[in-house]
């Protein structure tokens, strides 16, 4: 112990990394399947290196803090400020609801059983597992002029409340948003989301969420036109046959190439390339005539371009809405394969609505994809670079925002670094979206940023809680697990029947959604999984990025109210 303590005092920055790497190691350990994940790991692994006492400067801490807390908001911009739209409003509605629901009941909680601003606030972020209000409460306490030692054992149970009220809390929401809430709704969420999903429209075979096709969705094939039938037909018409998931690239007749426009018409003995998804392309081959290995002058090059919406024409519109909306000459050969929204992966259907800031997968020829990427939005940059100047500017816009004090009730209020850079991270993050030539953060740095400043952060909460630990657990014992579990149950039971027989959601949406409103990602792989389709994918994205931002500001408010 005491050659421990020597090394760390020796090198307190090494206690830092120690408590992660150990704490993502313990994040590997599944309760009920599902990984605790490696930020509670790292807390309690913290906790217990923190007993031999391990000082560490408090501006790593705010370093670290701040570009966790930045990193969420420009990775949440797009998605928050999208979410405002009126296609979403049931599930905004939804999200303030949630969050007003939580809060009071954490804040009635903790006027019940007497509990401190530290341990209210800690059972607020652990609860409902989110990270941010720890930081942002911290700082709260900070700033309310209290004695030191107060402030250092109201920060310390805000560390111990929420390692110990997360692991109920997470555990919780989980089993709860994939078993028990089908179950109180008295549905078979497996039936139901199959149904809302033929509702949609048919896309391609369903997989698990770590499943992909081993075969290519969008295939070309040669055929020559020998059914009576198809002679005569224009381009266009043919197309609306098999509702333009196959379309027609090359044309060549007695050896010489035509032009492919709406108003050709094929002939017997033209060979014909034609582009779609395989099934709906061997009908229409089958259609035409007979397949051919002569592809002189049929060539097709195809590639996949990645592409984030932003045409207000577009948001709210289904896909084949929007299809309609773009001339067939200009999109022919264009296929939506993949559909991102606020990280998840979702199956595109017909008559699924698009929103904005979603990314959209396009498979095609160059041409088609030149017509249809400026149309919808704006092309992602696939290159690596990061521009270090507004990554900057954005960090001390926040911290500057964060400087600002408003009067409430005679009492300074600040949002502090957290909220500043929360802020800033949400408006750099939008301004970036809509002006894709500057700024650039590939997405993966920044949720390396924002999961790197998160484990440091939390490392550091945790070193400075080991000592007072113990004394809190002493105190309070079971108590705080209870809470954990009223605090999660009575919110999320009244989301989940408010959403459903008020709202009139459907049962699978809701699932997701209640995922996105306890901020709880492997909640949701857990409903995808029961449910055996991306579904409710559709409820989760816009509730998870709206508690994000909310949940992250009451961490302050229940420290000013308790």
């Amino acid at each position: 112990m005491d050659l421990l303590r020597s090394f760390f005092d020796a090198s307190s920055i090494s206690a830092l990394f120690v408590c992660v790497a150990i704490g993502f190691a313990i994040g590997r350990i599944k309760l009920g399947g599902v990984p605790i994940g490696g930020i509670p790991g790292t807390l309690f692994a913290a906790i217990l290196i923190g007993q031999v006492g391990v000082e560490v400067d408090n501006n790593i801490k705010t370093m670290a803090f701040a570009l966790f807390i930045y990193s969420l908001g420009y990775v949440s911009g797009p998605s928050f400020v999208a979410s405002l739209g009126r296609s979403t409003l049931n599930l905004v509605h939804l999200s303030l609801v949630s969050s007003i629901l939580i809060f009071l009941t954490i804040w009635f909680l903790a006027q019940l059983f007497g509990l401190d601003k530290g341990t209210a606030a800690g059972l607020l972020a652990g609860g409902i597992t989110e990270s941010a209000a720890v930081g942002t409460a911290s700082e709260a306490l900070g700033s309310l002029g209290l004695p030191a030692e107060d402030v250092a054992a109201m920060q310390a149970n805000i560390g111990v409340a929420y390692a110990i009220t997360y692991l109920f809390g997470f555990t919780l929401v989980v089993f709860f948003v994939s078993v028990i809430a089908p179950k109180m709704m008295g549905v078979d969420l497996k039936a139901e989301a199959a149904a809302y999903a033929t509702a949609l429209g048919t896309g391609d075979d369903e997989a698990s969420p770590t499943q992909e096709s081993a075969l290519r969705g969008i295939v070309a094939r040669a055929f020559q036109v020998t059914n009576p039938d198809a002679a005569g037909i224009d381009v266009e018409t043919f197309e609306h046959k098999f509702k333009d998931f196959v379309t027609v690239q090359r044309i060549v007749r007695r050896g010489r190439q035509l032009e492919v426009a709406k108003g050709q018409k094929l002939a017997i003995g033209d060979r014909i390339a034609l582009l779609g998804r395989l099934g709906d392309l061997l009908k229409a081959g089958a259609f035409v005539g007979t397949e051919t290995t002569d592809t002189r002058g049929l060539d097709i090059i195809g590639e996949t371009r990645t592409v984030v919406l932003t045409n207000e024409e577009f948001i709210g519109e289904t896909i084949m809405a929007v299809r309609a909306k773009i001339d067939p000459d200009s999109r022919r050969g264009v296929h939506v394969v993949k559909i991102s929204r606020s990280g998840q992966t979702l199956n595109p259907r017909p008559k699924m609505e698009l929103e904005a800031g979603d990314v959209v997968s396009l498979y095609g020829t160059p041409d088609g994809l030149d017509n249809v990427v400026p149309l919808v939005g704006y092309a992602i940059d696939q290159g690596i670079a990061v521009d270090y100047v507004y990554l900057g500017l954005g960090i001390i816009a926040g911290i500057l925002i964060g400087m600002v004090t408003v009067p409430i009730a005679g009492a300074p209020v600040a949002l502090h670094t957290g909220g500043g850079c929360l802020i800033s991270g949400l408006l750099f993050g939008w301004l970036r979206s809509r002006h894709p030539k500057f700024g650039g953060l590939p997405p993966a740095t920044a949720l390396h940023l924002r999961d790197f400043g998160l484990a440091i952060f939390i490392a550091c909460v945790g070193l400075g809680t080991g000592p007072q630990a113990w004394a809190l657990l002493k105190e309070q014992g079971i108590l705080l697990p209870v809470l954990s579990i009223v605090g999660v149950l009575l919110p999320i039971i009244a989301s989940m029947y408010y959403a459903r027989f008020v709202l009139k959601m459907n049962p699978a949406v809701v699932c997701g959604a209640l995922a996105g409103c306890f901020t709880c990602t492997a909640g949701l792989n857990a409903v995808v999984q029961a449910a055996d389709n991306e579904t409710p994918v559709l409820g989760y994205t816009v509730p998870y990025a709206i508690a994000n931002v909310i949940l992250t500001l009451l961490g302050p408010v229940i420290v000013l109210t308790v």
